[in-house]
């Protein structure tokens, strides 16, 4: 007893849970407004339970019901009524369903016969559904007092759910507990599994159908809301511009105005615009006029006017002194406004708060909701203020005040809504948030009335207030709005499902009886599946083989066995069997011999052999097989000679490349530094033994990172290869030429004889570059320079004489480059000192060791001082004042020149700054570096540093060397053209000693050119320097340009150029570089300026 009491406690409880489950999942699917769902699995669940366990299961059931019933409370609220009723209404439909079913003998039965599916689907379902449908629809309309719920469209619905529900869940349930267990368990594949995904599938297409229906009611509550706010807001548009044509018409006509001018003025306006409660003109009174104006109306026949103030209350009283009053004179319509004649509105904050707003902007300007003093108080209103100005003059003549009702502005446009179920509210969110309300439901201003139901809102302004218009969607705006696509799709569903599931109770039925019938034959089948297993595993055995092509030999025979990858592999007739010297005569003649004695050494002693032999296929192209040879023995007599055969070519090959990489430089070809090593070890071993002479020589191309960077890395890849095919062609065969890396060659020259040979190869290569090379368009000169270590006498270890010839190089490039040098062992010194002097370079820019001195610019025509060139100088803490002869090229070079150029830049626009500020704007020009400029990120970061120094950019000017110019790309121009556009100018430095050409001159938007101090030196005497200078002056004339000279040091050079159009100069006839304290000093004594009392 207790043990079937526990079962049915365990099965009421599994029942619940699976149908408050279910239920849940089926409420996502929920026709809106969620009260009915188009799929519910507990009714079919219900009935399975009732009719395999009987009335014991109707507590779990009414339970798992009831917690369906409390989801869908939590949502819509609590209703006893609904929460207890309806999950009542659903057991006593299941009872009806089992009671059904029996009488028609629909069950107990395997449902597979097709009376049975018919009375089930056709009759069972679909009447036995009704009690639930019906019942709740009436239950719905008594317990919300809402007829909304019980028509027509939601008992369909319900009762398609109900009925979809059983179709499809209840032979599910029979499939998992029907009894017998053998009319159900074989079914679960082919009934329940596809019940189950058709259920979700239905599901799926409900949900979206649910998806669009929203979409569609969205669209339409837009729709509607948008029109009206529209409406409204374009209406509220409307009279502020009819108060502005007033406005306008009023200043300019200053004859005073009569009531019945006014009502002439504003009868058209009023009668355009409904909603208006008055217009009217308040003018400008001061206290002294008070008392003559009110005696003026008066006498205009308005006996006992006054100017009224208005209390907190509402109430009118006469007007507290001021020093100015704004009485309403002139009303319209004055029927109903007769109260309001004289009334102050700047004589109480509401009104005079918008009434200094509107003066201050010459704006409207609106109020405060607030209570009007004529018509409905319980309506909120606002008075929008316009200033009125005399024409001419900023004199202000008076307001002219617009008063609306707000609740008949917005009746105006409520009338535009199509559905009654959508409320309209309109708010003042600039005025307290218990006074926002100007129209529209008690409560719609406050923010929780948006909280629910389908809103738009539309934020305008409106005479300098922040207005709302918000428009919900009430209760009933679905069902109203509702369209019948959801009713056809879920109608579409339960017709589908009826099909289906009859459909799949006849078919699985009748598989399980086919089943039956087979199982007498499984013995058999069993014993036909083993041979086949064992003849599948012979066949993968086989398949395995023949991926790389097999081949059997018979001892003694001359006949090879083969698979037809083997014949395909060496491209042999179709036949299987292929004669042995067939097979050799498809090698190449070198290889047959080794794969004959491979075959011959298995079959006569049995090892395992594995070879590459070369075929030459029907194109011609060589081919690689790996042959792998095995024998087969059995009691010490050979049985066969068998193997496989697999072609590896693009093995090989990739094998071959990858050595090949490993060794050579894959740009130029030349063997790169670690296979050069390699060999140059061994040819040193060699010169040891024999006594020999060579030597190792070290090239560095000059110039090439300002070609590489300028015209891009391709460009600097062809010319490398080009370079290295050049040197190749002056080499014997048994030098070794390799590329070191970047554009540095390393070259080993052998076996000679006498020094004399090592110059001859040195000066040969550096003539083999000196023709101009054209690359990808581009005719470019480049040398190298050379360094040479000598073996024995530099060094007898190639890693010395590569580093000794590395210090030659550099001496080699500082001996003006395109030149050799043989090493001496000074060289090492130098290097070190060089290498020394690199560190203490990098530490100076971190120690704050760099200063810049400032040398003066005059422009010749007013004989002024306009600007200076900020150059950099190294105080060293032991050393003194390096030059920048001495620490330029070698930042230029170690890459130190970025952080040293960034820090110039910086100290010079900081010091324009400061001189701006203390009343000297004085121009500043500023070197850039080409690897400088070249930088991507050079234009942000000069940004940057103006803003932080506070620099005025129109006071700065860079100076760009031809080098950085080279390339004038696209990209270079758009890079100088943001420079120009952040007012900087630009300036070509050192011109005409580096690459110069007018086509970049004429295309880039350079202002001034800087001639080189090399060619003022010699000024006037020098006939050449004379006609550069001329030439150049000539020409930044014709191309609009302007020019200053460097280096001018005496009046007969300053008078030169100042006598063909030189625009400045610089140098020490006007001032030495000085730093930034004694150079403001200078200009200050100069200029005749005052000093500076303390600084800045």
């Amino acid at each position: 007893m207790n043990a079937r009491l526990t079962e049915t406690l365990r099965l009421n409880l599994l029942l619940a849970a699976a149908s408050a489950g279910l239920g849940a999942l089926a409420l996502r699917v929920a026709i809106d407004p969620g009260i009915t769902t188009p799929i519910f699995p507990g009714t079919g669940i219900a009935l399975a339970a009732l009719l395999l366990f009987g009335l014991r299961v109707l507590p779990g059931l009414y339970l798992g019901m009831l917690c369906v019933q409390l989801a869908t409370s939590l949502k819509f609220g609590f209703n006893p009524l609904l929460l207890l009723g309806l999950p009542a209404s659903v057991c006593l439909q299941a009872l009806f369903g089992q009671w059904l079913a029996r009488s028609l003998k629909a069950y107990p039965s395997a449902l597979d016969e097709t009376r049975e599916v018919a009375l089930f689907v056709g009759i069972v379902a679909p009447i036995g559904c009704l009690p639930s449908a019906t019942l709740a629809t009436l239950l719905l309309q008594v317990g919300t007092q809402d007829a909304g719920h019980a028509d027509f469209f939601n008992w369909a619905n319900w009762w398609i759910g109900d009925t979809l529900g059983v179709l499809i869940f209840t032979p599910i349930c029979f499939t998992l507990l029907g009894r017998p267990a053998s009319h159900w368990e074989g079914r679960r594949r082919t009934l329940g599994i596809p019940l189950l995904l058709a259920t979700l599938v239905i599901a799926g297409a409900l949900m979206l159908v649910r998806q669009r229906e929203e979409i569609r009611l969205q669209s339409e509550f837009l729709r509607d809301a948008e029109s009206v706010a529209s409406v409204l807001h374009s209406r509220l548009q409307a009279k502020l511009d009819m108060l502005l044509a007033l406005e306008r018409h009023l200043s300019l006509n200053e004859t005073p105005l009569t009531p019945r001018d006014w009502q002439r003025l504003t009868h058209a306006w009023l009668n355009r615009y409904p909603g208006i409660v008055n217009l009217t003109w308040n003018p400008r009174i001061r206290l002294a006029d008070l008392a003559n104006f009110e005696r003026a109306q008066q006498r205009a026949g308005r006996s006992g006017f006054r100017v009224m103030d208005r209390d907190l209350a509402g109430h009118l009283k006469p007007a507290e002194p001021a020093d100015e009053y704004f009485p309403i004179t002139l009303i319209e319509p004055l029927a109903g406004n007769e109260k309001v004649l004289g009334l102050n509105p700047a004589g109480y904050a509401r009104g005079a708060i918008p009434i200094g707003v509107s003066r201050s902007t010459g704006r409207p300007a609106a109020s405060d909701p607030i209570t009007l003093v004529q018509g409905d108080r319980s309506q909120p209103g606002v008075i929008v203020y316009q200033p009125v100005f005399s024409d001419d003059t900023l004199n202000l003549r008076g307001m002219v005040t617009l008063a609306m009702r707000m609740e008949d502005i917005v009746a105006l446009a409520r009338e535009q809504i199509i559905s009654p179920h959508i409320s309209l509210c309109l708010a003042d969110r600039s005025a307290e948030p218990s006074s926002q309300r100007l129209a529209g439901p008690a409560d719609c201003a406050r923010p929780d009335w948006a909280d629910s139901g389908r809103i738009l809102i539309r934020s305008i302004g409106f005479a300098d207030r922040e207005w709302q218009i918000i428009l919900r969607s009430e209760a009933h705006f679905s069902s109203a709005s509702r369209s019948w696509a959801s009713g056809a799709a879920i109608g579409s569903a339960l017709v589908f499902s009826a099909l289906l599931s009859a459909f799949l109770l006849l078919t699985s039925g009748r598989a399980r009886r086919t089943a039956e019938l087979v199982a007498q034959r499984t013995a058999e089948l069993a014993r036909a599946s083993t041979r086949l297993r064992d003849q599948q595993a012979l066949l993968a055995q086989a398949q395995r083989i023949a991926r790389m092509g097999s081949w059997e030999l018979t001892p003694g025979g001359g006949t090879l066995h083969c698979s037809e990858e083997f014949l395909r592999l060496l491209e042999l007739p179709g036949s299987t069997r292929v004669q042995r010297e067939d097979l050799l005569l498809r090698l190449i003649p070198d290889d047959r011999s080794h794969l004959d004695m491979a075959l011959e050494e298995a079959a006569r002693n049995g090892s395992s052999q594995a070879l590459d032999c070369r075929m030459a296929d029907q194109n011609g192209v060589e081919q690689i097989l790996h042959f792998q040879v095995e024998s087969e023995w059995f009691m010490g007599r050979l049985m066969r000679v068998y193997g496989t055969a697999q072609n590896v070519t693009s093995a090989r090959q990739a094998e071959a490349h990858i050595q090949y990489l490993a060794r050579f430089d894959a740009l130029t070809g030349l063997p790169n530094r670690n296979y050069w090593l390699e060999q140059a070890r061994a040819v040193l071993a060699g010169a040891h033994r024999h006594s020999d002479q060579a030597a190792v020589l070290f090239l560095d191309l000059d110039h090439f990172k300002t070609i590489n960077d300028s015209l891009g890395h391709q460009v600097g890849d062809e010319l490398l290869a080009t370079v290295a095919q050049r040197l190749r062609q002056c080499l014997r065969a048994e030098d070794l030429l390799a590329r070191q890396g970047g554009d540095e060659f390393v070259l080993l020259l052998p076996r000679l004889s006498h020094i004399e040979e090592i110059t001859a190869v040195a000066g040969k290569l550096v003539r083999s570059l000196a023709a101009p090379l054209q690359i990808d368009g581009h005719e470019l000169s480049v040398s190298a320079s050379i360094g040479i270590a000598h073996y024995p006498s530099d060094a007898e270890d190639i890693d010395t004489l590569l580093k000794h010839a590395d210090v030659a190089m550099y001496s080699a490039k500082q001996s003006g480059r395109n030149n050799y040098q043989f090493f001496v062992p000074e060289m090492n010194q130098r290097a070190m000192q060089r290498l020394q002097l690199e560190t203490a370079l990098r530490r100076a820019i971190e120690r704050g060791e760099m200063v810049l001195h400032y040398q003066p610019q005059m422009e010749l025509e007013t004989a002024r001082i306009d600007g200076c060139e900020a150059l950099v100088r190294w105080q060293h803490p032991e050393r003194g004042m390096v030059p920048p002869i001495e620490f330029i090229p070698l930042a230029e070079e170690s890459g130190l020149i970025l952080p040293l150029g960034d820090w110039v830049l910086r100290e010079a626009c900081a010091q324009q700054a400061r001189w701006a500020r203390a009343g000297m704007p004085l121009a500043m020009a500023i070197n850039i570096a080409a690897l400088q400029f070249q930088q991507a990120d050079f234009v942000p970061r000069l940004r940057q540093i103006l803003e932080e120094t506070g620099a005025d950019p129109r006071y700065i000017e860079l100076e760009i060397t031809e080098g950085a110019l080279l390339a004038s790309t696209d990209e270079l121009v758009e890079r100088l053209d943001a420079l120009c556009a952040m007012g900087l100018s630009l300036a070509l430095d050192d011109f005409g000693t580096g690459y110069s050409c007018l086509a970049y001159l004429k295309r880039l938007p350079i202002q001034r050119l800087k001639i080189d101090r090399s060619f003022i030196k010699d000024l006037p005497g020098d006939l050449e320097d004379a006609a550069i200078a001329a030439a150049t002056l000539s020409m930044a004339r014709d191309l609009g340009m302007r020019v200053v000279a460097e280096g001018v040091e005496n009046p007969a050079q300053r008078d030169y150029l100042m006598a063909r159009g030189c625009h400045a100069i610089q140098g020490y006839l006007i001032g030495k570089p000085q730093p930034a304290a004694a150079f403001e000093a200078w200009l200050r004594q100069q200029e005749g300026l005052p000093g500076r009392s303390e600084p800045d």
